[in-house]
């Protein structure tokens, strides 16, 4: 199984403390990453290295249900998690502060199941559909944090 990457940044309207403290929040992921159907079991309730939940994600047809875990919390620059079973990956959302806003820049690096990629026809597709979830979890956020 090899790995890909897919990542995202944008600025947004809001202080770093704001937006870290909004998507350190692991129950509240299902509001902005399209396909995460379901978070729960979450302990402890605060964002924090070793802090577990389980999740189930619908991967573009394919349905992944795991555990993650908090791998890094520095707030309000840095929350970095992994799904240690179902598909393994790492997300790193790292915020900068721009002026009275934030740069928020999302980094997924995940494993590619082979059968996956063989329902897209093509490696290439799979990763540039992946890339767009990564663009349309970063406009999410950006969205809700500026509404």
């Amino acid at each position: 199984m090899s790995t890909a990457k897919a990542s995202d940044s944008a600025i947004i309207a809001a202080p770093p403390t704001k937006v870290y403290d909004f998507l350190s929040e692991a129950s509240r992921a299902t509001s902005f990453v399209p396909g995460l159907a379901k978070i729960d079991n979450v302990k402890p309730a605060g964002a924090q290295p070793g802090q577990t939940w389980n999740y189930e994600f619908d991967w573009f047809g394919v349905v992944v249900k795991g555990e993650s875990k908090c791998t890094r919390s520095e707030r309000p620059s840095v929350h970095e998690f992994q799904t240690v079973t179902g598909n393994t990956s790492t997300w790193t959302y790292e915020i900068k502060p721009d002026g009275s806003n934030s740069k928020l820049t999302l980094s997924v690096q995940y494993n590619v199941p082979d059968t996956a990629v063989g329902r897209f026809a093509s490696r290439a597709i799979f990763e540039k559909m992946n890339q767009d979830r990564a663009h349309e979890i970063v406009k999410n956020i950006k969205t809700m944090l500026e509404s």
